[in-house]
């Protein structure tokens, strides 16, 4: 048979529940302050834990970087707010950012009827849905003679 179509024209209603979306950063980067350009690499994992722990309470994960940072998921906008505010860690200067691509996600939408919605209209409509940002892409059909 064919593809079972989800959306606003197919007659399946969209669950705005369904998606994980938060509405707070959950990816945070941990930067080392240092006049030596030291980073996490030398530092001990337990006393990163401990600092982290101590700080903001039990995190989702955290990874080291090959840029010497920390990587972050925080489980709850409380622990965003909280790890946003931090200084140092343990006793190591810090500074805090939300990482800056993967607390967002692009996606290409292909609907018939949009063509005749403006862009601030589609992007509207969509908000409730997390949607920040639409553009239209230009598809170049090649004639060949």
């Amino acid at each position: 048979m064919g593809k079972k179509k989800s959306g606003s024209f197919s007659g399946q209603r969209i669950d705005p529940t369904s998606s994980k979306r938060h509405n707070y950063p959950t990816y945070i980067l941990i930067h080392r302050i240092s006049s030596d350009n030291e980073t996490f690499h030398n530092v001990s994992p337990f006393l990163v834990e401990k600092g982290i722990t101590s700080s903001v309470g039990e995190v989702k994960s955290t990874k080291k970087l090959r840029s010497g940072d920390l990587l972050v998921e925080v489980e709850s906008p409380k622990q965003a707010k909280q790890i946003a505010k931090l200084n140092s860690l343990s006793t190591i200067p810090v500074t805090v950012n939300p990482h800056a691509t993967l607390n967002s996600s692009k996606g290409v939408i292909s609907c018939g009827e949009l063509p005749h919605e403006s862009v601030e209209k589609i992007t509207e409509e969509l908000s409730s849905q997390g949607v920040t940002h639409v553009r239209r892409i230009t598809i170049r059909k090649v004639v060949s003679s």
